[in-house]
Parts: C-alpha cells; sequence; structure tokens
C-alpha cells in the first residue's frame, strides 16, 4: 500500500497519488508499479515539504528528517542491502519531481551512498573493480558539482575518488562527506533548494509557471547501466518524439 509515514510516501504501486502531491517522477514510478513492473523502490518527500523546507529557511527539520530515516529503513527491508553496508551495500538515487516538467533545471545526485568502503565491497561482489571504481568517481564529482557548486573538469578514465575529492576540496574549500546519511541529507537540501535555483527561476519565467509549486525528491534505490556488458541506461518513448510516429523509441 502506498502510505504517508510522517513527511514522505512510500511508493509500491498499489494506490498513485496525486500529481499535485507528488510530482511526474513520483506519479510515474507509482504507476509503473502499479503495472507489475520490475521498478525499484522509492519513497518520495511530497511537493508540500518543499514548501516547508523553504518557509524554514532552506532547513530540512528534524521530524522530516526522521521521516526519511524512515524511508531509507523501508528500502533497505525490500532490496536486502543497506545504505553504507560493503557487505550488501545499498546505494540510491536523490532526484527532483515538480507537478509541472522543467527537464534540467533542477538536480539530480545518483549513487548516494558510495564509500571507499562500499566501493571495495562492490568491486568485491560484481567481480568488477572498474564498475565499483567509476561508480565511485562518478558520484563524487556529481556531488561535488551539484550539491557543493565546484567547477570540475571530467574526471580521466584511470581517476580515483580521491583524486575528484581533491579536485572539490581545492574549489570549495569543502569536503564531500562520507558519511551516506550526511551524503543524503545534503542531497535532499540541495534539490529542495534547486526549486529556487536562478536557471529554474528562469525557466519558469519563459514558459509561465508559478514560482508557487515546488519540487518533490524522489529517493529511488539505484540500479546500474555500467556494470557489465548485458547493462544500459536509457530512454524509452512509446512513440517517435521527432516524427510522432506511433512505435515504440528509444535511444
Amino acid at each position: 500500500m502506498t502510505s504517508a509515514v510522517d513527511h514522505i510516501i512510500v511508493l509500491d504501486g498499489s494506490t498513485v497519488p496525486d500529481r499535485e502531491v507528488i510530482g511526474n517522477k513520483g506519479l510515474s514510478i507509482a504507476r509503473m508499479l502499479g503495472l507489475g513492473l520490475p521498478v525499484p523502490p522509492a519513497f518520495a518527500l511530497p511537493i508540500e515539504e518543499c514548501r516547508r523546507f523553504h518557509a524554514a529557511g532552506e532547513r530540512l527539520e528534524d521530524d522530516v528528517w526522521q521521516a526519511v530515516l524512515k524511508g531509507v529503513a523501508d528500502l533497505e527491508r525490500e532490496t536486502g542491502r543497506r545504505l553504507g553496508d560493503p557487505e550488501a551495500p545499498l546505494l540510491v538515487s536523490v532526484r527532483s519531481g515538480a507537478a509541472v516538467s522543467m527537464p534540467g533545471m533542477m538536480d539530480t545526485i545518483l549513487n548516494l551512498g558510495m564509500t571507499d568502503e562500499v566501493e571495495a565491497g562492490l568491486a568485491r561482489l560484481s567481480g568488477e573493480p572498474d564498475f565499483a571504481r567509476s561508480t565511485h568517481v562518478r558520484f563524487v564529482h556529481e556531488f561535488g558539482h551539484t550539491v557543493l557548486g565546484a567547477i570540475l573538469d571530467e574526471p580521466a578514465a584511470d581517476a580515483t575518488a580521491d583524486d575528484v575529492r581533491a579536485g572539490v576540496r581545492d574549489d570549495t574549500g569543502e569536503e564531500v562527506p562520507r558519511a551516506p546519511h550526511d551524503q543524503l541529507r545534503a542531497a535532499i537540501h540541495a534539490v529542495f533548494g534547486s526549486w529556487s535555483s536562478r536557471r529554474a527561476k528562469a525557466y519558469r519565467r519563459h514558459w509561465g509557471i508559478s514560482d508557487d509549486g515546488g519540487t518533490a525528491v524522489i529517493v529511488q534505490a539505484m540500479v546500474f547501466g555500467n556494470l557489465g556488458g548485458e547493462s544500459g541506461t536509457g530512454v524509452l518513448f512509446t512513440r517517435d518524439p521527432l516524427s510522432g510516429e506511433p512505435k515504440p523509441y528509444g535511444e
């Protein structure tokens, strides 16, 4: 059952919350789960929590954070994995989800939960050390840029997470958190905060979208497009977005 636990909504597809409550992304996840599709488990901080975050001075209040921890515990039960556990690591995405689509305007953080110990665990469990290293590098680079505002070059093919951490430190004077719960709290702050970013405000002004809305935050268990030759990532459309021809189109 999709249920509200204090300030979060657990998405499991048994019911479909309103778009104005959980945004487009949360709505799509709930619909796909309702169809029985193999979608990773997720929970949402609804749009109302974005308004509350901004009203509190861009601060996630303690009762909201306790609800987030309950949501994480639910993901851990669903997946059999745990945030920060190198023996059974859970990584999550933290993404925006407004009721009105604003592509590319708000923040996303992937592979959250990566630590040195988790990298070693992923390497051992997958048998693919390069996959584990590159996943860690991607996380540190994205977190440094998106959350801490670091201006970074694309990492070299053989870069390590420590290399990128040093770049973030040199540019911002700040450290990418090593504790997964610290990573998660900062990422939620960043996604809620991105509703009021200059680029998001400019986009809404251009398209006549009200500033009074807000964005949900969707926390979802990760799957990996870079695990091996049988893994991939991309976008699938029910019709060709260029010609409108009603047949599946993917990239």
